[in-house]
């Protein structure tokens, strides 16, 4: 049995230099062991400044970079805070040294263990008090437990004082639910109540919105942070600072409000009979809207606790042997994506939380610069060498390192001028089995996978990203049937015409958004996954694609939106015989739609528009998050379902796709190939389409046997008909974020991981075994 490592004894670390204060005067000085304790800070750095040296702090010789506004906030904080010494990064370390940054880099686990206390600076316009949000909430639970839902808080029982509080957020306080009282008052919902509520959730959403959870340093500090307390400031006003209370208090609130969201949205949906039901309709909606976002926000707090608790009871060298606890850092860090000014500190801002992974001397050979591929190795080749198990992207990049050591770590895709990277590189980090380095084979893998896949990957669908000109953010989607433009058979003698083309742009607008949507995922549901339930493929696209968009009257997006656009319309319960999809086409702008709430949507992928080819000839682009989120909903994936769910301790676990291919990837192609079913079966189809008539379903006798089986891989790859005789395909199930597709091309050889799957299972013949992976 394999003897336990134990993680190395910590030992004491004092900052280099500490920014002290004394009767207004401010200086920096070297500590020694007297110091009883310090303080640390953690917060966002905003705009850089022209270089200068701060002329009222003594001990600083070097320039630094920090606007003087905000260091003039720090200062008023360790007035207003009564802190005597703090370590801030902006001025205790020169950062015109690099070897002086690296060594702090080095240490940052040790500062922030041994730091008495943590700040967290945020920059708002308004500050709020917990407390009063926690009794709000609390109010809220309250009313909701003691009158039913039909009934108003006037014909109930409860007291005086909560009937006044009612009464106040219904006459007095500002209104903030997004439907008018008048709709909320012929619902027969207590005003109070909802205004309550949304108030309440609206401060908790905008707390953790602040750009201050968008940076990575600031993940990490999080993490590792003791007694944590929020302060906030409005900028460029120092002597606006006030206390909004430790993290954890907003920590619980996220989770709080989420739960009070789920609750008062079954409270008033289980009397909805007998009431307006437009009126209750609109409110459901807007309550349904704020329940997703909370429950993403309640994930991601989760798993954030989850981390933390991972690292305070393992020690500095914490992931060593804690794998989940190394999976869930990545996902918690790329669930909501984080950006850096350096793209260099998408790596170096985590090596606090992996503390002893490189040493100051290898942090500023190896983690400097800006090869982000060169960066990425390093720092997946050095956890996987370190934990002694294979860590790797659950990503397909267009340039492997194929043939290299350390071949199956995915770079990061290279970024057009001037785009931004983001921690989206992190999503679907998983372990994929032990890690041995041979001394004659180099890096090897061993690990269960399941082999002798039967048939062989044969491709019938072409995936392309392309980056819009000029950074457009444009929501379009666009549709042509292969058999658009020839002649569709109409009646007797032969007689056809001409199938439109439909080339115009349409511009969807406002209320007729949600109706749209749903027959571009209709009809991307029978090109992707046809023969299937199409009504089940598009509520899973839609509803984790999570569109927003204004509309002018509520009536035209109910709670249950995506099947209710749709309903008394072909479009309800489509079916493949009748719809013909081949011989239509569609040209859509979804002007109102202003962002959505999936993963795969964010400012970088905005910009990024996915194409696909079928063999067939049909074409269709859109939004990668639309079309990214359309491949990974065919039935039978285990992607796309949830884009994340917590493990019983709660730490996170990412499906939703994102790690299969990345926005680096634009101008990049990549197959869909199939081990099961006819590749040829879209074309059969088509054809057919267009020589049935009008008004008759088209119908194959014997039917049709759609691809099945399905991975996803480089344009690069290919199966020719001797390698039937020498390769043996297999799949390594990474545990809920998806499963690689491997391969050899021989009996006796190893395993290299040539793509990404898109069903969960794929059939086959030898079950699962011990394999090796170069």
């Amino acid at each position: 049995m394999k003897q336990t490592k134990h993680t190395a004894t910590m030992a004491t670390i004092l900052p280099s230099r500490l920014l002290t204060h004394s009767n207004g005067h401010f200086a920096l000085i070297i500590p020694d062991p007297s110091i009883p304790s310090f303080d640390i800070i953690s917060y966002r750095w905003g705009t850089p400044s022209p270089p200068y040296i701060p002329p009222d702090i003594s001990g600083i010789t070097w320039n630094v970079t920090i606007s003087l506004s905000k260091l003039t906030e720090i200062k008023s904080l360790m007035i207003t805070a009564g802190i005597k010494y703090l370590w801030c990064d902006c001025v205790c370390i020169n950062q015109e040294d690099p070897n002086e940054k690296s060594r702090e880099i080095a240490n940052m686990y040790q500062y922030y263990m041994f730091a008495s206390r943590c700040h967290i600076l945020l920059d708002m316009d308004q500050v709020w008090n917990p407390q009063q949000i926690v009794d709000n909430l609390k109010l809220v639970d309250h009313v909701r437990t003691n009158i039913d839902g039909s009934e108003f808080a006037t014909q109930s029982r409860l007291s005086q004082d909560v009937l006044s509080l009612l009464n106040s957020w219904a006459e007095e306080k500002e209104w903030s639910f997004p439907v008018s009282k008048s709709m909320v008052r012929s619902a027969g919902v207590e005003l109070g109540l909802l205004n309550c509520y949304s108030t309440s959730t609206k401060y908790v959403r905008s707390v953790f919105r602040n750009l201050y959870f968008s940076r990575v340093w600031t993940f990490q500090e999080m993490i590792l942070g003791k007694n944590i307390t929020m302060w906030g400031v409005q900028p460029g006003n120092a002597e606006k600072m006030e206390c909004i209370g430790p993290l954890t208090t907003w920590m619980d609130l996220a989770i709080d409000a989420a739960d009070k969201a789920d609750k008062l949205f079954k409270w008033i949906d289980s009397v909805r009979e007998g009431k307006n039901p437009m009126s209750v309709n609109a409110i459901l909606s807007c309550i349904a809207e704020d329940d997703f976002a909370l429950e993403i926000l309640q994930t991601q707090v989760k798993g954030i606790e989850s981390a933390r608790t991972d690292i305070i009871s393992g020690g500095p060298e914490w992931w060593r042997q804690n794998y989940k606890g190394v999976a869930n850092v990545f996902s918690a860090v790329s669930i909501q994506p984080r950006e850096c000014g350096v793209k260099a500190d998408l790596f170096r801002g985590l090596l606090g939380v992996f503390a002893g992974l490189f040493t100051p001397e290898e942090i500023s050979q190896k983690m400097s610069g800006d090869d982000m591929d060169l960066i990425s190795l390093e720092f997946f080749k050095q956890l996987s060498i370190k934990t002694e198990r294979a860590w790797t992207r659950l990503a397909l990049s267009g340039r492997e390192r194929q043939g290299k050591d350390f071949s199956w770590i995915p770079v990061v895709p290279r970024q057009n001028t001037g785009r931004l990277m983001t921690t989206d590189l992190f999503a679907g980090v998983v372990n994929l089995g032990e890690f041995k380095n041979n001394a004659s084979k180099g890096p090897l893998i061993r690990t269960m996978a399941t082999t002798g896949l039967v048939g062989v990957p044969r491709d019938y669908m072409r995936v392309s990203l392309r980056e819009n000109e000029g950074g457009q953010k444009a929501f379009r989607f666009k549709f042509r049937g292969c058999n658009a433009g020839k002649e569709l058979r109409t009646g007797r003698f032969m007689s056809t015409q001409p199938i439109p083309v439909n080339e115009q742009v349409y511009s969807v607008v406002g209320d007729q958004t949600g109706r749209a949507l749903v027959e571009c995922a209709t009809m991307l549901g029978f090109l992707l996954d046809p023969g299937k339930d199409t009504v089940e493929y598009r509520n899973t696209l839609l509803n984790g694609l999570r569109p927003l968009w204004a509309v002018s009257d509520r009536s035209a997006k109910p709670p249950n939106w995506v099947d209710r656009c749709v309903s008394g319309t072909p479009w309800e319960n489509p079916t493949l015989e009748f719809m013909r999809v081949h011989n239509q086409s569609m040209h859509y702008d979804f002007t109102s739609i202003t962002q959505c709430r999936s993963r795969l949507h964010n400012d970088t992928t905005a910009t990024v528009t996915c194409e696909l080819t079928v063999n067939c000839g049909c074409r269709l682009s859109g939004p990668f998050s639309l079309m990214i989120g359309a491949i990974t909903s065919v039935h039978g994936s285990f992607l796309g379902k949830a884009a994340a769910e917590l493990d019983k301790d709660n730490r996170i676990i990412l499906s939703d796709g994102l790690g299969l291919v990345q926005v680096g990837d634009a101008g990049k192609d990549f197959k869909l190939v199939a081990f099961g079913g006819d590749p040829a079966a879209h074309l059969t189809h088509a054809t057919a389409c267009r020589k049935t008539r009008e008004g008759n379903p088209v119908i194959h006798n014997p039917p049709l046997n759609w691809p099945t089986g399905r991975a996803l891989v480089n344009t690069e790859f290919n199966h020719g008909a001797m390698d039937s005789m020498k390769r043996d395909y297999g799949y390594v199930d990474t545990y809920g974020s998806g499963n690689l597709l491997i391969c050899r091309n021989n009996p006796l050889g190893d395993y290299a991981i040539i793509g990404v799957c898109i069903d969960d299972s794929i059939q086959n013949k030898k079950g699962q075994k011990a394999v090796t992976i170069q």
